[in-house]
Protein backbone atom coordinates (compact mmCIF):
# COMPACT_ATOMS: atom_id res chain seq x y z
CA UNK A 1 0.00 0.00 0.00
CA UNK A 2 1.84 3.35 -1.24
CA UNK A 3 0.85 6.48 0.44
CA UNK A 4 0.89 10.26 -0.47
CA UNK A 5 2.76 11.65 2.91
CA UNK A 6 0.85 15.34 3.52
CA UNK A 7 1.27 18.20 5.58
CA UNK A 8 -1.91 20.29 5.43
CA UNK A 9 -2.51 20.08 1.38
CA UNK A 10 1.44 20.07 0.24
CA UNK A 11 2.40 16.94 -0.23
CA UNK A 12 5.53 16.01 0.76
CA UNK A 13 6.78 12.65 0.59
CA UNK A 14 6.03 8.79 -0.03
CA UNK A 15 4.98 5.99 2.59
CA UNK A 16 4.88 2.43 1.92
CA UNK A 17 2.89 -0.54 4.07
CA UNK A 18 3.40 -4.06 3.25
CA UNK A 19 2.28 -7.41 5.13
CA UNK A 20 5.16 -9.48 4.20
CA UNK A 21 3.02 -12.43 5.80
CA UNK A 22 4.30 -14.81 8.90
CA UNK A 23 8.21 -15.15 9.88
CA UNK A 24 10.09 -16.59 12.59
CA UNK A 25 11.94 -14.65 15.13
CA UNK A 26 13.40 -16.16 17.48
CA UNK A 27 11.81 -19.46 17.26
CA UNK A 28 8.33 -17.93 17.68
CA UNK A 29 5.97 -17.19 14.71
CA UNK A 30 4.89 -13.96 14.11
CA UNK A 31 3.54 -11.33 11.09
CA UNK A 32 5.88 -9.27 9.88
CA UNK A 33 5.18 -5.66 8.24
CA UNK A 34 7.50 -3.06 7.03
CA UNK A 35 6.57 0.66 7.23
CA UNK A 36 8.94 3.21 5.17
CA UNK A 37 8.52 6.62 4.86
CA UNK A 38 10.34 9.30 2.61
CA UNK A 39 10.24 12.75 3.08
CA UNK A 40 13.03 15.65 1.83
CA UNK A 41 14.78 15.44 5.62
CA UNK A 42 14.76 11.97 6.40
CA UNK A 43 14.22 8.54 5.31
CA UNK A 44 12.41 6.68 8.55
CA UNK A 45 11.95 2.39 7.24
CA UNK A 46 10.25 0.38 10.21
CA UNK A 47 10.20 -3.45 10.38
CA UNK A 48 7.30 -4.49 12.79
CA UNK A 49 6.93 -8.15 14.34
CA UNK A 50 3.37 -8.95 15.77
CA UNK A 51 1.79 -11.12 17.72
CA UNK A 52 -0.77 -13.65 15.00
CA UNK A 53 -3.73 -13.52 17.06
CA UNK A 54 -3.51 -10.28 18.77
CA UNK A 55 -1.00 -7.89 16.12
CA UNK A 56 0.29 -6.87 19.19
CA UNK A 57 3.82 -5.96 18.90
CA UNK A 58 6.78 -8.22 19.62
CA UNK A 59 9.42 -6.49 18.53
CA UNK A 60 9.87 -3.62 16.39
CA UNK A 61 13.59 -2.23 14.44
CA UNK A 62 13.55 1.48 12.99
CA UNK A 63 15.89 3.33 11.12
CA UNK A 64 15.96 7.03 10.68
CA UNK A 65 18.16 8.18 8.46
CA UNK A 66 18.67 12.10 8.59
CA UNK A 67 19.81 14.45 5.43
CA UNK A 68 21.39 16.50 9.00
CA UNK A 69 22.59 16.14 11.82
CA UNK A 70 22.91 12.08 13.13
CA UNK A 71 21.06 9.08 12.42
CA UNK A 72 19.63 6.90 14.58
CA UNK A 73 18.94 3.20 15.18
CA UNK A 74 15.95 1.56 17.38
CA UNK A 75 15.25 -1.51 18.90
CA UNK A 76 12.23 -1.57 20.73
CA UNK A 77 11.37 -5.65 22.56
CA UNK A 78 8.06 -6.13 24.27
CA UNK A 79 7.01 -8.24 27.11
CA UNK A 80 3.30 -8.18 26.98
CA UNK A 81 2.74 -10.65 29.35
CA UNK A 82 4.62 -8.45 32.46
CA UNK A 83 3.55 -4.50 29.99
CA UNK A 84 6.73 -3.48 29.23
CA UNK A 85 9.21 -3.01 26.68
CA UNK A 86 12.71 -2.54 26.21
CA UNK A 87 14.31 0.00 24.29
CA UNK A 88 17.77 0.64 22.36
CA UNK A 89 18.73 3.44 20.65
CA UNK A 90 22.04 4.08 19.28
CA UNK A 91 23.53 6.75 17.26
CA UNK A 92 26.68 8.36 15.89
CA UNK A 93 27.53 9.20 19.36
CA UNK A 94 25.70 7.62 21.84
CA UNK A 95 23.73 4.43 22.75
CA UNK A 96 21.17 4.62 25.19
CA UNK A 97 19.38 1.56 26.62
CA UNK A 98 15.94 2.46 28.91
CA UNK A 99 12.69 0.59 29.71
CA UNK A 100 9.22 1.89 29.64
CA UNK A 101 7.02 0.13 32.12
CA UNK A 102 3.15 0.48 31.39
CA UNK A 103 -0.35 -1.12 33.44
CA UNK A 104 -1.80 -2.94 30.42
CA UNK A 105 -0.52 -4.50 27.16
CA UNK A 106 1.56 -1.99 24.91
CA UNK A 107 -0.22 -1.44 21.52
CA UNK A 108 2.05 -0.06 18.14
CA UNK A 109 0.13 2.75 16.20
CA UNK A 110 0.78 1.36 13.01
CA UNK A 111 0.03 -2.38 14.13
CA UNK A 112 -3.61 -0.75 14.99
CA UNK A 113 -5.06 -0.52 11.61
CA UNK A 114 -4.56 -3.87 11.00
CA UNK A 115 -5.85 -5.36 14.44
CA UNK A 116 -8.96 -3.37 13.33
CA UNK A 117 -8.93 -5.15 9.81
CA UNK A 118 -9.41 -8.46 11.88
CA UNK A 119 -11.95 -7.36 14.16
CA UNK A 120 -15.54 -8.09 13.30
CA UNK A 121 -17.65 -6.40 16.09
CA UNK A 122 -17.39 -2.47 14.78
CA UNK A 123 -19.30 -0.98 17.78
CA UNK A 124 -19.82 2.70 18.17
CA UNK A 125 -20.76 1.84 22.08
CA UNK A 126 -17.43 0.08 22.34
CA UNK A 127 -14.01 2.07 22.58
CA UNK A 128 -10.99 0.61 22.64
CA UNK A 129 -8.54 1.61 25.20
CA UNK A 130 -5.34 2.18 24.04
CA UNK A 131 -2.29 1.75 25.68
CA UNK A 132 1.10 3.40 23.55
CA UNK A 133 4.65 3.02 25.27
CA UNK A 134 3.82 7.19 25.84
CA UNK A 135 0.40 7.94 26.19
CA UNK A 136 -2.74 6.22 26.71
CA UNK A 137 -6.47 6.98 24.39
CA UNK A 138 -9.34 5.41 23.36
CA UNK A 139 -10.55 4.82 19.94
CA UNK A 140 -13.96 5.07 18.68
CA UNK A 141 -16.00 3.72 15.78
CA UNK A 142 -17.57 6.41 13.83
CA UNK A 143 -19.17 4.72 11.21
CA UNK A 144 -19.38 5.41 7.51
CA UNK A 145 -18.60 7.90 4.92
CA UNK A 146 -17.58 8.07 1.54
CA UNK A 147 -13.90 8.92 0.76
CA UNK A 148 -11.94 10.12 -2.49
CA UNK A 149 -9.29 8.87 -2.70
CA UNK A 150 -6.05 8.99 -5.76
CA UNK A 151 -7.59 5.10 -6.51
CA UNK A 152 -11.02 6.11 -6.60
CA UNK A 153 -14.05 6.37 -4.49
CA UNK A 154 -14.59 4.32 -1.50
CA UNK A 155 -17.23 3.66 1.62
CA UNK A 156 -15.59 3.87 4.73
CA UNK A 157 -15.28 2.80 8.56
CA UNK A 158 -14.21 5.56 10.38
CA UNK A 159 -12.26 5.97 13.60
CA UNK A 160 -11.41 8.85 16.05
CA UNK A 161 -9.45 8.49 19.22
CA UNK A 162 -10.19 10.49 22.51
CA UNK A 163 -7.74 12.75 23.29
CA UNK A 164 -7.77 13.79 19.37
CA UNK A 165 -4.36 12.20 18.15
CA UNK A 166 -5.75 10.43 14.62
CA UNK A 167 -8.52 9.16 12.43
CA UNK A 168 -8.14 6.19 10.41
CA UNK A 169 -10.32 5.35 7.13
CA UNK A 170 -10.71 1.50 6.35
CA UNK A 171 -13.00 0.41 2.77
CA UNK A 172 -16.17 -1.02 4.63
CA UNK A 173 -15.28 -3.94 2.28
CA UNK A 174 -13.66 -7.57 2.81
CA UNK A 175 -10.24 -6.12 2.44
CA UNK A 176 -10.48 -3.37 4.90
CA UNK A 177 -7.78 -1.43 3.42
CA UNK A 178 -6.19 1.02 5.41
CA UNK A 179 -7.41 4.49 2.90
CA UNK A 180 -6.05 7.58 4.76
CA UNK A 181 -4.54 8.20 8.12
CA UNK A 182 -4.79 11.47 9.76
CA UNK A 183 -2.19 12.43 12.24
CA UNK A 184 -0.23 9.80 12.57
CA UNK A 185 2.91 11.02 13.90
CA UNK A 186 4.79 13.73 15.53
CA UNK A 187 5.24 15.78 12.41
CA UNK A 188 1.02 16.10 12.17
CA UNK A 189 0.90 15.05 8.80
CA UNK A 190 -1.67 12.58 6.80
CA UNK A 191 -1.11 9.72 4.62
CA UNK A 192 -3.75 9.20 1.88
CA UNK A 193 -3.55 5.95 -0.69
CA UNK A 194 -2.21 6.56 -3.99
CA UNK A 195 -1.68 2.93 -4.95
CA UNK A 196 -2.86 -0.24 -3.89
CA UNK A 197 -1.11 -3.76 -5.06
CA UNK A 198 -4.14 -6.48 -5.08
CA UNK A 199 -1.61 -9.14 -5.85
CA UNK A 200 -0.21 -9.21 -2.54
CA UNK A 201 -3.38 -8.65 -0.73
CA UNK A 202 -4.86 -12.00 -1.92
CA UNK A 203 -1.74 -13.89 -0.80
CA UNK A 204 -0.28 -12.07 2.18
CA UNK A 205 -3.05 -10.56 4.12
CA UNK A 206 -3.85 -11.96 6.99
CA UNK A 207 -7.46 -14.00 6.80
CA UNK A 208 -10.30 -12.43 9.13
CA UNK A 209 -12.72 -14.57 11.15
Amino acid sequence: LTYDVKYKKLRIGESVLTFHGERDLDGRKVYYVTFVTKIPSLKDAEDLYADIDTFLPVEVRRSIKKKTGFDDDIVEKYDQENFRVDIKQKSNLRTKEFSIQRDAPIHNAILLAYYYRIREDLDKNKPLEVTLPQIDFKIMYSGTETLDTPVGQYEAHVFTSDPPKFRLWLSADEKRIPLKIQNPGMLGHSLIIKEIDLSLIHISEPTRP
